[in-house]
């Protein structure tokens, strides 16, 4: 009995500590280190960045990326990578990086557990506004798998997202008790 807790306490401390990763780097430790890591890997900071959150611009597989590394107020823990592909001007294009990506992860992790693919009335696939709508947040096509969603955003770009669950719970912990003790 005292093996099989210990067995299920060991189990359970790796699921924890279980993270994504995006080029080898997972979404843990702190914001530093991780800057440090991208770095190394030939990205630079770019423009300005907040308490929580700091942009980079290098190079994944043929594509020029822009990262979003966020991360929690007080501890700085790293809580969620954004990648940002290229920003597309025509519809087919956008659609098609959106399901390159979508059938590259379905492959490495099986179906997404959530997925939707349309847009918000009065528009619709096919009536040549699809940019349009994309740029007004009129445009739904996202993908859920545990930890990593990717998305058309409204920039005209596909972004996938890595996120860690425990850091963002303490995100979320370290966000309140500063808005609690502000008031």
């Amino acid at each position: 009995m005292k093996k099989t807790i210990i067995l299920l306490a060991i189990l359970f401390a790796g699921a924890v500590g279980y993270s994504q990763e995006f080029l080898g780097i997972k979404v843990r430790g702190t914001r530093q280190e991780c800057i440090n890591k991208f770095k190394a890997k030939g990205f630079v900071v770019i423009g300005k960045s907040s308490n929580t959150a700091i942009s980079m611009r290098g190079k994944a597989g043929e594509n020029d990326v822009d990262l979003v590394i966020v991360n929690s107020p007080t501890s700085k823990k790293v809580w969620k990578f954004a990648v940002f592909l290229p920003e597309r001007t025509t519809w087919d294009r956008i659609k098609s990086d959106y399901e390159y990506y979508v059938n590259l992860f379905t492959e490495k992790l099986g179906s997404p557990s959530e997925s939707y693919s349309n847009f918000v009335l009065p528009y619709y696939e096919g009536d040549g506004y699809e940019m349009s709508a994309v740029g007004i947040d009129k445009c739904n096509y996202v993908a859920f798998w545990d930890g990593i969603y990717i998305e058309i955003t409204k920039w005209k770009q596909v972004s996938v997202c890595y996120e860690n669950k425990v850091n963002a719970e303490i995100s979320k912990k370290e966000k309140d008790a500063i808005n609690s003790n502000s008031f």
